[in-house]
């Protein structure tokens, strides 16, 4: 029997929902953590770009057994989002090799634009087809930003890139965890009411 979009849909949820608390997991432990060093900032960094990969790959595989092929995420996005992703993972975990935090930092940039890049584009590719096109955008958008700043921010210490990283993956958690719930609210069925 064939997927209905409401089912499509609610197998979609869950990884979006792994995404979101990959990120906020992350971004709570870069909050309360007083003083890490660099090697821990990488090691953190290592475990929350992998989170990422694994999130993602199951959501390219839950969007792939739709029903309806024009609303698949097209070949090229797909092979595109998990390049980046696994791209940016195996950064990740490169970087705990590194003991000083410029070069963490690097990393982590190269590692955010990765994932900020594929987002951006599963997110203009899929405008009118996918109902996570905006979110993708937005995270796109939040780890280009991402990028951009950690460099800047490593001469403050592994403390304050953490502190870059952190508040970017909070934004993208929460922006997801609303996008996952309202999937799953939107799948959920209907009732009728007297």
């Amino acid at each position: 029997m064939p997927d209905t979009p409401v089912t499509a849909t609610a197998r979609v949820f869950r990884p979006v929902l792994l995404r979101s608390a990959v990120a906020i997991a992350f971004g709570a432990v870069t909050v309360f953590w007083g003083q890490p060093t660099a090697s821990a900032a990488a090691w953190l960094l290592a475990g929350y770009f992998v989170g990422l990969a694994a999130a993602q790959a199951w959501q390219l595989r839950e969007e792939g057994r739709w029903a309806d092929p024009s609303a698949r995420p097209a070949p090229a996005a797909r092979s595109i989002a998990s390049a980046a992703f696994g791209l940016a993972a195996a950064i990740g975990l490169a970087l705990g090799t590194l003991p000083h935090v410029t070069g963490v930092a690097v990393g982590a940039a190269a590692a955010f634009a990765l994932t900020g890049a594929s987002d951006l584009y599963r997110g203009l590719a899929g405008r009118r087809m996918s109902p996570l096109a905006r979110d993708a955008v937005i995270t796109g958008v939040v780890h280009l930003g991402a990028a951009g700043l950690v460099p800047f921010f490593a001469p403050l210490g592994a403390h304050a890139l953490l502190g870059v990283a952190g508040g970017a993956a909070i934004l993208t958690g929460v922006l997801l965890a609303v996008a996952g719930l309202s999937l799953r609210h939107d799948s959920a069925p209907r009732t009728g009411v007297a």
